[in-house]
């Protein structure tokens, strides 16, 4: 298990092993060179994480975990897991959203339309253009109510 040091224009420098590393082979939409990111959690517990890039120190997408949000998109993931190429619909996926929170009394929201994948297996990731969903780029960021015991 090899380290790496990855430099971050917002966190500084970050030391993490390789098999922390999830590969995007088609990059992400508007940026297919940028094919190897981390997941950074600033606190443990929070649904809300930085996919930030290990190649360029500027690049972070703050992302949401799909099962923390109050939508279902199971359904239309599992064929489009099989489109990307990166795992059968039976293994392990991590489902996340694209986070905007512009501030200035504007209210976040999330892109559903595009939802980024990852295998928790092999580390491979996409992110997927739903066009048949009923989603937009822009859903109200509302996380699910948190169950009661």
């Amino acid at each position: 298990m090899d380290a790496m040091k990855v430099q971050s224009s917002r966190f500084g420098t970050i030391e993490l092993s390789d098999d922390e590393v999830i590969n995007f082979p088609a990059g992400l939409i508007g940026f297919p060179d940028e094919t190897s990111f981390v997941m950074l959690r600033p606190r443990p517990d929070s649904p809300i994480a930085w996919l930030h890039s290990t190649q360029t120190s500027w690049f972070a997408l703050p992302v949401v975990s799909a099962e923390a949000l109050e939508v279902d998109l199971g359904g239309t993931l599992s064929e489009a897991t099989k489109t990307a190429g990166i795992g059968s619909s039976d293994e392990p996926f991590a489902v996340m959203a694209v986070l905007n929170a512009p501030g200035a009394g504007v209210p976040p929201s999330v892109n559903l339309m595009a939802p980024i994948i990852v295998n928790a297996e092999t580390r491979q990731g996409a992110q997927l253009l739903l066009e048949t969903s009923s989603y937009s780029t822009q859903e109200p960021f509302v996380l699910r109510a948190p169950a009661t015991p």
